[in-house]
């Protein structure tokens, strides 16, 4: 979005004016924007814009709180390509607007805007436990003012955490014995959700699941075995935008994979474009 200048005449040379002032009942007040009539139409004649560009990754942004910024002004956001805007927890935001503008705000994306992953859900404990479900992928992009979205990058929540794996029992099993084991743990969701432990109990374990990287969901943990019994797998985490697995069925129920969370929402009566 290019700013339209106005040029004034000093000492000769023509220098370019940063601001423009009106005097209004005898006070002199900044103008965001002026405009001439020309041939019956009034066009922009001048407009200030406050920009910043993202040019490495970047968590938790709330672009009214930016340094330096000056809100008076029409904002302009640039991510560039290659750049991360993530969040640092699924209750966060990786990117959002906050309010107190006087202008407008646009953000141009040409990077990746993530929300956080969820962690893996814990393996069922030992026996015929069930195993927890994966955590929820947090969300994107929050408009808590007026906003134009232009998109050319990606824009997503973050993926879900994958299902614990269930447990296992056995009766009568190795030696008569009764035998148990406990699940493997899911993988986090993309980015960095965290992996779900094996399931709790002192019996045969399975695998914790692996934590998600800043693009990949994390691997699920294995399941283990305790003498006769054998215990199932957890679900692999989403990656961003992707829901996480179920954990592996058995004597027991897998855990749920967690839902990928949303890409972008808004405040009540904001309006938020995206292009």
């Amino acid at each position: 979005m290019a700013n339209v200048k106005t040029s004034i005449k000093e000492g000769g040379a023509w220098k370019e004016a940063k601001d423009i002032y009106v005097k209004d009942g005898g006070t002199w007040k900044r103008v965001q924007a002026s405009y001439v009539k020309d041939g019956g139409t009034w066009k922009k004649k001048h407009s200030s814009t406050w920009s910043y560009t993202f040019t490495s990754n970047a968590t938790d942004v709330n672009i009214s709180q930016l340094a330096g910024i000056d809100t008076f002004y029409d904002i302009e956001i640039i991510i560039n390509s290659g750049v991360y805007i993530y969040a640092t927890s699924t209750s966060n935001y990786a990117m959002r607007t906050g309010t107190g503008f006087g202008g407008t705000v646009t953000v141009i994306n040409n990077g990746f805007i993530y929300g956080r992953g969820g962690n893996g859900g814990q393996g069922g404990s030992c026996g015929a436990n069930a195993g927890y479900a994966g955590g929820n992928g947090g969300p994107a992009f929050y408009a808590d003012y007026n906003c134009t979205l232009d998109n050319n990058g990606s824009v997503v929540g973050g993926g879900g955490g994958g299902g614990g794996g269930s447990g296992d029992f056995d009766a009568g099993g190795q030696y008569g014995d009764d035998d148990f084991a406990r699940g493997g743990g899911g993988g986090g969701g993309a980015p960095y959700g965290a992996g779900g432990s094996v399931g709790s109990g002192n019996c045969g374990a399975g695998g914790s699941g692996g934590a998600g990287s800043l693009t990949s969901g994390g691997s699920a943990g294995s399941g283990g075995s305790g003498g006769d019994a054998t215990s199932k797998a957890g679900g692999p985490g989403g990656g961003p935008g992707s829901g996480g697995s179920n954990g592996v069925s058995g004597d027991a129920g897998g855990g749920s994979g967690g839902s990928a969370g949303t890409a972008t929402a808004y405040a009540g009566g904001v309006t938020l474009t995206i292009i």
